[in-house]
């Protein structure tokens, strides 16, 4: 990512500049656009590159493009171990509540990511089960059902609450 870009993203998180002035600077005056979006998440999976994947999220999270457009790569990245931006991907996926998200949500909620050994409450499986719980299919419900069986007690414990929640027998 470029040095610019990074002041820029660091300007929006400090609160220096609202979502429309970045999307301004970003854009250099013109509308966003979802084609550079989408050859920006081709480039940072290909390469694997964490600042090109940021860069895409912080897009995305401006809330300014059709996020649906994008679920093929979000789910794609989303099992990718070489970056840490799953929790801010699944709940980019919780609010397109796409069929089609629903096997990489099930999966991520399996995955060890070296970076979150710290979360014994296991954050990342909570949000994709309820991303899964928002879907709200009968293949999504099926995952949350196969969650019930998780080693992990806590994890298993979250599908549980889901699915009471949509008062699911199990």
């Amino acid at each position: 990512m470029k040095q610019q870009v990074k002041e820029l993203i660091n300007s929006l998180y400090l609160g220096k500049i609202n979502k429309n002035e970045f999307l301004q600077i970003y854009f250099e005056g013109k509308s966003p656009d979802s084609k550079r979006l989408s050859e920006l998440l081709k480039k940072g999976i290909v390469n694997e590159d964490r600042d090109i994947i940021e860069e895409a999220i912080v897009l995305l999270y401006t809330n300014s493009f059709p996020n649906s457009l994008f679920t093929n790569h979000l789910s794609e990245l989303l099992l990718a171990q070489w970056h840490t931006k799953h929790e801010d991907i699944v709940s980019l996926l919780k609010d397109i509540a796409n069929l089609n998200t629903i096997e990489s949500l099930y999966e991520v909620t399996k995955l060890k990511l070296e970076y979150l050994d710290y979360d014994d409450t296991f954050q990342l499986a909570r949000k994709s089960i309820k991303a899964l719980s928002q879907i709200n299919d009968k293949n999504a419900i099926s995952k949350l059902k196969l969650i019930l069986n998780d080693e992990n007690e806590v994890i298993s414990n979250y599908a549980k609450k889901e699915l009471l929640k949509k008062g699911v027998q199990y």
